[in-house]
């Protein structure tokens, strides 16, 4: 397993170091020994312990939540999360030179390698686990968002609004690329996924089950990837960064996790690696039968086929047109694969459920 967060770390210079250190010890009453930025985070090094602070410039109601919703779990048993730390005054968020902090325990670990299976499985139970010890979290102070009242139908939509605004733009141009021509070919295919993907959340099942995960509170990660998930040397998996949480059916989590990572080259959208992680996710939080057909909303979202496209004629973002190319390439090659693996699963969750 590649240790990319020993990779990603770099010291901090003298001057950064002398205001965080008045930070911890005036804040937290720390003393640091040393300090080590690793991707958005100080890894704080004192005589007897290590901790994490991190910096960032939005409000606190993220943090405040995160601090609240990690004693809740703890409280309900899921122990794989990092402990968080209110300052000396009590508060859990503190504010220096127009920066918002927070400190939590150190996790000595590594981000997940997912192209080790035993870890992936390991990764789905914590996944499910993690769904039921988070139902029923609220706080009377701070409102947590939430994906309901046709949240996703309105994303849907917007995503279709943008694919024919490219289309539009597209065919306006005088001269075309490559990557024009070849990425217009593709946009009625993408539109009519979103299409499909609008019938199944217009369902009367959807709204069902979004009305029974709002009365029993159940909360999404929302970011449940490889970056997220840290195993230490003895196996154990810990699941970091509780700022994004959000309301949401727990199957959003799960979607976007398979859909993650069958994109990934090692995976390519092999159904049976897909149907193993529901079966795995199954046995820990029993799933409704109603929920498989979701799942397949969520996966037939075209994400990555759009945010290209928003990169390109949105943004204007300043990559090569051989980049842009492999990158849709790589849409392209897993389309065949992506509808093998769509038909697969629909004969054996949809049409199943249909016909009971």
């Amino acid at each position: 397993m590649k240790n990319r967060i020993t990779k990603l770390s770099k010291q901090i210079n003298n001057e950064k170091f002398k205001k965080l250190s008045y930070l911890l010890k005036s804040k937290y009453g720390i003393e640091p020994k040393a300090i080590e930025k690793i991707r958005s985070v100080y890894k704080i090094y004192t005589e007897s312990k290590t901790y994490c602070l991190k910096e960032f410039k939005h409000n606190d109601k993220k943090v405040i939540i995160g601090f609240y919703f990690t004693k809740y779990l703890k409280d309900n048993g899921f122990n794989n999360i990092a402990e968080y730390f209110k300052a000396i005054d009590g508060k859990e968020v503190i504010k220096a030179d127009k920066k918002y902090y927070y400190l939590t325990s150190w996790i000595n670990g590594r981000e997940c390698d997912f192209s080790d299976i035993s870890v992936l499985k390991k990764a789905v139970e914590l996944l499910a686990e993690f769904h039921l010890k988070a139902k029923g979290f609220e706080l009377k102070s701070i409102k947590l968002k939430d994906n309901f009242n046709n949240n996703w139908e309105k994303k849907i939509l917007r995503i279709c609004n943008d694919l024919r605004e490219f289309k539009r733009l597209i065919k306006n141009k005088k001269i075309k690329t490559q990557f024009d021509e070849e990425y217009l070919n593709l946009i009625d295919y993408n539109l009519n996924l979103c299409l499909e993907v609008l019938n199944i959340f217009k369902k009367e099942k959807y709204n069902k089950l979004c009305e029974k995960a709002r009365k029993e509170k159940y909360v999404c990660h929302d970011s449940f990837y490889y970056q997220n998930l840290l195993l230490d040397d003895n196996g154990k998996l810990y699941l970091i960064d509780l700022d994004s949480i959000i309301y949401d059916l727990p199957v959003y989590d799960l979607a976007k996790f398979i859909r993650r990572t069958m994109n990934k080259k090692k995976y390519s959208w092999n159904y049976e690696i897909a149907k193993e992680m529901l079966g795995i996710y199954d046995k820990v939080r029993k799933m409704e039968d109603d929920e498989y057909e979701i799942i397949l909303g969520y996966l037939l979202i075209p994400h990555r086929f759009w945010k290209l496209g928003k990169k390109r004629y949105f943004k204007d973002k300043e990559w090569s047109e051989e980049k842009y190319l492999k990158k849709l390439e790589k849409e392209v090659r897993y389309k065949k694969k992506r509808e093998e693996f769509v038909n697969k699963f629909i004969n054996e969750f949809v049409a199943k459920e249909k016909s009971s």
